[in-house]
């Protein structure tokens, strides 16, 4: 039985992460902040470790016999690149400093992310070998984050996950999407094609990254000469593309309703964007919508093959998306969320 500790184990995904390494009979502890809500946690009967990433002299006890680390903890919402970096850059590197301190150190799984290698080519999804051209402050931070872990591969075992769009249960991005079509009927896509996407469901995702700690490749040591080996790099995702505008149709039907989904160039939604941008500033606080997620969602798509972790790791989507997005509505629902 090994024994595996979780970070941002308080997302929507970490709750999903867990139940699934508990049903493979790992013991699993959560790192979590003192601020952190725990309600999806606590009924999972898991250790709970205060800790934070950022905090390097908070996580050698927590790694005390640990040989699996999945870590998800990252900051997803920022103003500033700078921002972004001190969570997804040095966060990492604390952590993994940690990890090699240690006499056995555990493997470890970084759960990145699709925006670190920017968007995909018109009918080109991404495979593990794209070279990476972030266009986001959040895409660029998740790409730091990728080599201040790959600069450690020397010292301990790591493995490298990117997700493209996650949704399932929990999730409370996703949510605004079925709110905003539950009560407009109108889901508008700044992208003239509909904006290609690939997608992956909470628990196929958990089992992903269960799957890569347990047959992945791990990462080469760094080479300044070739700095994005794709070596220990796995993209996880249902084998069918589908694109934005698609996404808005299944989500309302889920729903038992229709959608009109109005494809229009970007330029209507720069205000929106603008005014995100000028609130976060002002507030302090980061917005949902700004000019960086205007650029994501107006870019050519993002999309990738899963293909290697289909081929190495036995990778699958069990259920199709529309079954997944009728199994998201109602765990919302139960929950009181839409």
């Amino acid at each position: 039985m090994a024994k595996a500790l979780v970070t941002g184990a308080s997302g929507f995904i970490g709750p999903r992460l867990v139940a699934r390494l508990q049903r493979q009979g790992d013991q699993v502890a959560c790192l979590v902040r003192p601020t952190s809500k725990t309600d999806y946690l606590t009924p999972l009967g898991v250790e709970l470790v205060r800790g934070d990433v950022t905090d390097p002299s908070s996580l050698a006890a927590a790694l005390e016999g640990i040989d699996h680390v999945y870590h998800l903890a990252g900051g997803t919402h920022a103003n500033s690149l700078d921002d972004f970096l001190k969570v997804n850059e040095a966060g990492t590197t604390n952590l993994c400093h940690a990890c090699a301190a240690r006499q056995s150190p555990p493997v470890v799984l970084v759960v990145s992310s699709l925006a670190a290698v920017g968007p995909s080519p018109p009918g080109a999804p991404h495979t593990e070998a794209a070279p990476p051209r972030p266009i986001s402050n959040y895409g660029r931070s998740k790409l730091a984050e990728e080599l201040a872990a790959r600069r450690l591969a020397d010292r301990l075992p790591i493995t490298i996950l990117r997700p493209p769009i996650v949704f399932g249960p929990g999730d409370h991005d996703g949510l605004n999407l079925f709110r905003a079509i539950k009560f407009t009927r109108i889901h508008p896509v700044p992208q003239r094609q509909g904006l290609p996407v690939s997608l992956v469901y909470s628990d196929d995702l958990a089992d992903a990254m269960a799957l890569a700690v347990e047959r992945g490749e791990r990462a080469a040591a760094f080479d300044e000469a070739c700095p994005h080996d794709p070596t220990g790099l796995y993209y996880a995702a249902f084998a069918e593309q589908t694109t934005w505008a698609e996404v808005g149709r299944l989500a309302a039907a889920a729903m038992g309703m229709r959608v009109l989904v109005p494809r229009l160039r970007k330029y209507p939604f720069l205000i929106p964007a603008l005014v995100g941008d000028l609130l976060g500033r002002v507030t302090g606080k980061p917005t949902l919508f700004g000019m960086d997620k205007l650029r994501e969602a107006s870019a050519s798509g993002w999309q990738c093959s899963s293909e290697k972790a289909r081929t190495q790791l036995g990778f699958t989507t069990p259920e199709p998306m529309e079954q997944r997005y009728r199994e998201t509505v109602e765990w919302y629902r139960v929950e009181g969320w839409l």
